[in-house]
């Protein structure tokens, strides 16, 4: 069997806004461990998305920190790469704008449950003031939910097996301390429905607005 020829793959590559997700996140493997520590330790807390960094400007900088800490990992620096490869399997089967507006919704979603539930128990006593500024960056909200993506909607059908397998492998150890109510297994737990919720919705095909495609003109494609 001949195979197809790989220029226009790579080609195609800096194109695809995985490609990037996932070489930033391989970069940052010998980037944070380089680094002093104390540099590491200020990026992650301006990065952070804890309550602090979330106000509004002057006092906060949400954008920024929304944006940067998907791509600053605190532990197991180099599994992130591995597990984001799914990204490339999400933009096959919903094109560029849809997969990246999927994954940016549910981390915004997924976020701002956690926060949310932070400030909660912060306002009710069960967490100490501090708590708001607790250190809270990495990309396991937008992983999860390309995973979750990936193993539903993924082509061709039999390649969903492999991502379904990698979140399974993920899942124990990113679900640890649910039944404590734990905010970043919750936030994991938030990321997978939202994945599946648009897995869903996409099946049917409900599309987020900025990955709507421009009406077609009887005889010719769009």
């Amino acid at each position: 069997m001949e195979l197809p020829p790989l220029g226009p793959w790579i080609r195609r590559l800096p194109r695809n806004p995985a490609f990037w997700y996932v070489a930033v996140l391989a970069a940052m493997w010998p980037v944070l461990h380089l680094l002093p520590p104390e540099r590491v330790h200020a990026l992650r807390t301006w990065a952070s998305t804890d309550l602090g960094n979330l106000r509004l400007w002057p006092d906060g900088h949400p954008i920024e920190s929304l944006t940067v800490s998907v791509f600053v990992p605190q532990d197991t620096i180099w599994v992130w790469p591995v597990f984001a490869l799914s990204l490339f399997a999400v933009v096959g089967a919903l094109g560029a704008r849809r997969a990246v507006a999927s994954v940016a919704l549910v981390h915004l979603a997924a976020t701002a449950l956690t926060e949310g539930l932070v400030w909660w128990r912060i306002q009710h006593g069960s967490l100490p003031a501090e708590a708001a500024h607790a250190m809270d960056t990495g990309p396991s909200y937008v992983v999860v939910t390309a995973l979750t993506l990936a193993a539903a909607r993924a082509r061709p059908a039999w390649s969903r097996a492999v991502w379904l397998l990698m979140l399974a492998v993920a899942a124990p150890a990113l679900l640890a301390g649910l039944p404590d109510g734990e905010t970043a297994a919750v936030g994991h737990l938030a990321s997978l429905l939202g994945g599946l919720a648009l897995a869903a919705a996409h099946r049917l095909g409900l599309r987020p607005l900025v990955g709507r495609s421009a009406p077609q003109v009887a005889g010719r494609p769009a």
